[in-house]
């Protein structure tokens, strides 16, 4: 790279960059030779130039101008015109790639047609509520294969908290607490383990989480619509009601198969053209087929210690390489797998086991 530090602009909220060890991230940068830079999106992009490469978190503001809201528009206007004006810029990730994970129903259908040709991977049934008519919705069902117990999740997924408020509902009553627009999908029993696979470029990391129960028939004549928050529900160390299963059913849970994972990494990667992005699959308990129940741009990363490493790497390739990406090309994937785990997944099971 020469003389010159390359320059990494980058806008991620307050929130988010608390969540990170951002001193380990300035420190990595510029032991290969980076200068990190903050860009204020309030004001032109131009006076703080160069740039050669744009770093960002601007889903909740992109979700906010699709919304109509006007500082907004302006904000992303601004960064448009930027990236228009500079070709050369490599930017992480393309902003219209990560608008197409706004609207669940739209990404859903992205993922059912990129897997049409999938035995051992699929995406559970799923269709779009935009009305609280109880005949539409029942018509709706019937016309899309929805069964119950069904999850439904807010259409939008990204500006707002609320997007993570979800519910389970067990039959027909239950179409009274439906909150339209929202998605209804086919809840998948998978013996609440829940396996989240984060994406950096060509390189994955996969870590175990709680997820949701088994329900069985006699739970759709018996119960109510649980109301649940899936970062609460699946978040490390949660220990919710929703997700105890029985003794018997443990034995019901699947060996993951590494070869599997890529696959789904090669297919989500060539979907949504993402260098930054999660993946929340499921392992379907009895025929062990994969379920891709929901899909992350720039996701948190908790649990993978190389991430920062991981991504100065892929920017020096990418500016090493100075042509436009092809995503649509499977590079190699390589899993990353936790030095003390043989397996490669990091659950919370075995982190207690580690400390003791």
């Amino acid at each position: 790279m020469g003389d010159q530090k390359r320059v990494i602009g980058y806008w991620i909220s307050e929130k988010k960059r608390q969540k990170f060890n951002w001193t380990e991230f300035e420190d990595v940068c510029a032991k290969e030779g980076f200068l990190l830079k903050m860009i204020n999106i309030e004001t032109s992009l131009e006076s703080q130039g160069p740039i050669h490469v744009f770093f960002h978190k601007l889903t909740d503001i992109l979700s906010h101008a699709e919304d109509g809201n006007k500082h907004a528009k302006i904000i992303v206007k601004r960064v448009q015109d930027y990236i228009r004006k500079h070709p050369e810029l490599i930017v992480i990730d393309p902003l219209e790639n990560v608008r197409n994970l706004r609207n669940r129903h739209r990404s859903y259908e992205m993922i059912h047609n990129g897997l049409k040709y999938d035995d051992d991977v699929f995406i559970p049934n799923f269709v779009e509520i935009n009305s609280n008519c109880l005949p539409e919705i029942m018509d709706s069902f019937r016309e899309n294969g929805i069964k119950f117990p069904c999850v439904c999740k807010p259409l939008i997924a990204q500006g707002s908290s609320d997007a993570h408020k979800m519910m389970v509902v067990f039959n027909e009553q239950g179409f009274s607490d439906i909150q339209p627009p929202c998605v209804a999908q086919n809840l998948i029993n998978h013996n609440a383990i829940l396996y989240k696979i984060f994406i950096v470029d060509d390189k994955y990391h996969i870590v175990e989480r709680p997820s949701l129960k088994n329900f069985y028939p006699k739970d759709c004549e018996l119960m109510n619509t649980i109301f649940f928050n899936s970062h609460d529900i699946s978040k490390s160390g949660s220990n919710s009601k929703w997700s105890v299963i029985s003794a018997e059913e443990h034995d019901l849970a699947a060996k993951p198969k590494f070869q599997v994972f890529e696959k789904i990494v090669e297919r989500i990667e060539k979907i949504f053209g993402l260098l930054l992005v999660g993946v929340d699959v499921v392992i379907e308990n009895h025929t062990e087929r994969y379920a891709i129940i929901d899909v992350n741009a720039f996701p948190g990363y908790d649990g993978w210690p190389d991430f920062f490493d991981h991504l100065v790497n892929s920017i020096k390739r990418l500016l090493k390489n100075k042509k436009t990406i092809n995503y649509s090309k499977c590079p190699t994937f390589k899993k990353c797998l936790s030095d003390d785990l043989d397996s490669g997944f990091e659950s919370d099971k075995r982190k207690k086991q580690s400390t003791l």
